[in-house]
C-alpha cells in the first residue's frame, strides 16, 4: 500500500480542500471554520443548550464552549437563561447575526453545492452511506 492510499490521508486532504473553500468565503465575516459551522447550526435552530449544540455539530463540550465564547465576544450569539431551568443557558442569535443570516446561509449553501455538484443524487446517497459506515466502524 502507498501513502496516497491511506484512508486518513485521503480524507484529511479532502477536508483541507473543503475547509479552504469555506475559509476564503467566510474571511469577510472574521469567522473561523469552526465558528462558521456553529453559527450556521444556531441559525438553523436557535435556543439549543450548549450540550445539544455540541452534539449537533459533533464537537466535544470544551470545544463548543470555546467557540461559543468567541462568537459571543464577537457579537454573533448570546446566552439566555432557560425559562424552565435558570441554571441552564440557551444559545440565540444577536441582532448582528440576524442581519447577516441570509448572506451566511447563502454562502453555506453555495459552497456546499460546489462540492455536492461533483456527485449525482445516487452517488451522494452512496457517499453518505460510506461515511456513515466509516463513522460506525470503530
Amino acid at each position: 500500500m502507498h501513502f496516497e492510499d491511506c484512508l486518513c490521508y485521503r480524507l484529511g486532504k479532502t477536508v483541507r480542500k473543503v475547509t479552504r473553500a469555506y475559509r476564503d468565503e467566510i474571511a469577510a465575516y472574521k469567522l473561523t471554520h469552526g465558528q462558521f459551522f456553529v453559527i450556521v447550526a444556531v441559525m438553523e435552530e436557535e435556543g439549543l443548550l450548549p450540550s445539544e449544540l455540541a452534539e449537533k455539530t459533533s464537537q466535544d463540550r470544551a470545544t463548543i464552549t470555546g467557540l461559543l465564547d468567541r462568537l459571543a465576544k464577537d457579537g454573533w450569539i448570546e446566552r439566555r437563561p432557560d425559562q424552565t431551568d435558570r441554571r441552564s443557558l440557551r444559545i440565540y442569535l444577536t441582532d448582528y447575526a440576524c442581519q447577516h443570516k441570509e448572506a451566511i446561509l447563502k454562502l453555506f449553501e453555495q459552497t456546499n453545492q460546489k462540492f455536492l455538484g461533483c456527485f449525482s443524487p445516487g452517488e451522494w446517497r452512496q457517499m453518505q452511506e460510506f461515511l456513515d459506515r466509516l463513522e460506525h466502524c470503530t
